[in-house]
């Protein structure tokens, strides 16, 4: 998986969250409102059908879920980041993100379960467990 936080921002406008957060923004950071190009549809049409020929390659799922962000498909990106779980699940920069999208949603309690698991996992680190307690504090003044 790339480094927490490297999962791109979406193209402004593509998400149904109200939040307005990328999984690479903090809580409260807003977004504009235009669709993405056809050159970023292009490229997460591509992954998506990568995907579906490689659903258990953990690069190709990285790339989807990465793809999936910048078009606003938050609901791919976590299906991806969750196979990927299924292939190593102690990856604690995986679990940040997947709270992240979840906390993007709306879903506050796999959002928070996530989070919790990623700052406590001895293969996080300070970033990871930084980044996690932050949308912790989000999600606690909900």
């Amino acid at each position: 998986m790339a480094p927490p936080g490297a999962l791109p921002a979406p193209a402004p406008g593509t998400s149904s969250d109200s939040t307005g957060q990328s999984s690479s923004s903090q809580p409260g950071e807003a977004q504009s409102n235009s669709q993405p190009s056809e050159a970023v549809r292009a490229e997460y049409d591509a992954a998506f059908q990568e995907s579906l020929q490689n659903p258990a390659d953990p690069a190709v799922l990285v790339k989807f879920a990465e793809a999936a962000v910048k078009v606003g498909d938050m609901e791919g990106a976590i299906s991806a980041l969750e196979r990927l779980l299924l292939i190593d699940g102690e990856q604690a920069d995986v679990k940040l993100e997947l709270g992240v999208l979840y906390f993007r949603l709306g879903s506050i309690e796999p959002a928070r379960a996530y989070l919790e698991a990623a700052g406590k996992s001895p293969e996080a680190s300070d970033e990871v467990k930084e980044r996690a307690q932050t949308f912790l504090k989000a999600i606690a003044t909900k």
